[in-house]
């Protein structure tokens, strides 16, 4: 392996070709740090890690490394609700505004639950100027998004509300429980399965943090704030160029602290996968959610162009699904996917949960090849053929 980077851990025998091509990603495929681990019903069958968490200071990566995974929060925070909703808490087909009345504001009262989980909500952008203050107060900007008015006619189309679904599921967290979406994570789910996952990092957090390493060519993008596919990722072009890049800002402590519920986890793989399977099977006697309420919602919601016209997965009740740019291991997949990389799902009908995680970024909306090599050798070793890009 180039530079010397060496991979520990282990892989069932069944699953030995998955081992193998993420070992030879930090060879051919120039992989710097990254993690990948994989259950199959409930018991691990591959956990790997290896290479170098910081290239600065050559710290190797570990197993227990979190570093963040973008998006890849936003299935966190999805299953988070789906919880609530099996506890009697929320119901995906009521209103936002049933639970958040301010939310009901411009248009926006007959707004589902599930559609807005789904991104047909109709407010991807928030309106006006965005700082670093404001970007880190959940409660604040929720405020803003419930009294913007929507691009789009709600539930009439589907966008990436790549950043304002956080706002959504972390308010109304808040609104229905009375805790912050990070602090009910903390307590209901990662606390009492010693899972290595946050929403907005405390004190307690410890344990090692790889750094997001983003080449120059792809770091602080030329963001157009016209562009339909670029505004909701920038906030209409104001974060990125205006928080001194995309790396900057996902390694900058005070940003890891804040509870950014679409874009800013910190997690390790196996607490990652660990999380999925307990979707599917219980974990350790303990499973997450039951199979019928997976299946609501991995119900398909959106698919097909976004509205402005750009393509885009499908998604359920909060769950990326397979389709178009995403297909994970094809029908009965669901998760979610992170710029750089970053990948988690589970497949129900095989029983099994992914998680692949990184520190170096690729182009942002594109998937990096590196994951799918593990992801087909893990098709094959299951017996099946996953859908092609």
């Amino acid at each position: 392996m180039t530079m010397g980077y060496k991979v520990h851990g282990w892989a069932d025998p069944a699953f030995s070709g998955c081992l193998d091509v993420f070992t030879d990603n930090f060879g051919r495929g120039g992989e710097l740090g990254a993690a990948c681990a994989i259950y199959r019903h409930g018991e691990p069958v591959l956990d790997a890690w290896g290479g170098i968490a910081d290239r600065r200071t050559g710290t190797p990566w570990t197993r227990d490394t979190a570093v963040p995974v973008f998006s890849v929060t936003k299935g966190i925070a999805a299953l988070c609700v789906l919880m609530l909703v099996e506890r009697g808490l929320i119901d995906l087909d009521r209103p936002v505004a049933a639970y958040w009345p301010e939310f009901a504001a411009e248009g926006k009262d007959r707004v589902t639950v599930r559609e807005a989980l789904a991104h047909r909500a109709g407010v991807p952008v928030i309106e006006g100027p965005v700082d670093r203050a404001q970007l880190v107060d959940p409660i604040g900007m929720a405020a803003r998004l419930a009294a913007g008015t929507p691009l789009f006619a709600p539930g009439s189309a589907h966008a990436y509300h790549a950043i304002t679904i956080g706002w959504i599921t972390s308010e109304l967290t808040r609104r229905v429980t009375g805790q912050s979406i990070g602090a009910w994570l903390r307590q209901h789910v990662t606390g009492p399965r010693s899972l290595n996952i946050a929403i907005g990092r405390t004190d307690a957090d410890t344990g090692p943090v790889a750094t997001v390493d983003v080449p120059p060519e792809h770091d602080t993008p030329d963001i157009d704030p016209n562009d339909p596919m670029a505004r909701p990722i920038s906030l209409n072009g104001l974060i990125v160029p205006r928080i001194s890049g995309v790396a900057a800002l996902v390694n900058d402590p005070d940003i890891q602290r804040a509870e950014l519920a679409g874009a800013n986890a910190m997690v390790d793989a196996t607490s990652l996968a660990r999380l999925y399977a307990a979707t599917l099977a219980p974990v350790d006697g303990d499973r997450l959610l039951s199979a019928a309420t997976i299946a609501d919602a991995c119900t398909i919601l959106s698919t097909g162009d976004q509205w402005g016209g750009m393509p885009g997965p499908s998604w359920g009740a909060g769950l990326m699904l397979p389709g178009g740019v995403q297909p994970m291991l094809g029908d009965g997949s669901y998760g979610h996917d992170g710029m750089g990389g970053s990948l988690a799902f589970a497949h129900a009908p095989s029983g099994i949960s992914f998680a692949y995680i990184r520190n170096r970024a690729g182009r942002p909306g594109v998937i990096d090849p590196m994951v799918y090599r593990v992801v087909d050798r893990l098709a094959e070793a299951i017996g099946i053929q996953r859908p092609q890009f």
